[in-house]
């Protein structure tokens, strides 16, 4: 399991039915965005996550 600690940066996509989103987010130590999906309905541009997944 990966733990990561992230920026939101921007929502590609986000269901208010599912809760599925789709968002790039900024991490420490990456120069690119990464791309996290998964159910995360509060997620806002600007949020800081602790995400843990595959």
């Amino acid at each position: 399991m990966t733990r990561i600690r992230c920026v939101v940066e921007r929502i590609t996509f986000q269901s208010p039915e599912t809760g599925y989103s789709v968002l790039k987010v900024s991490v420490k130590g990456y120069q690119e965005l990464v791309t996290v999906a998964g159910n995360l309905t509060d997620a806002v541009a600007g949020s800081v996550l602790l995400i843990e997944g595959e």
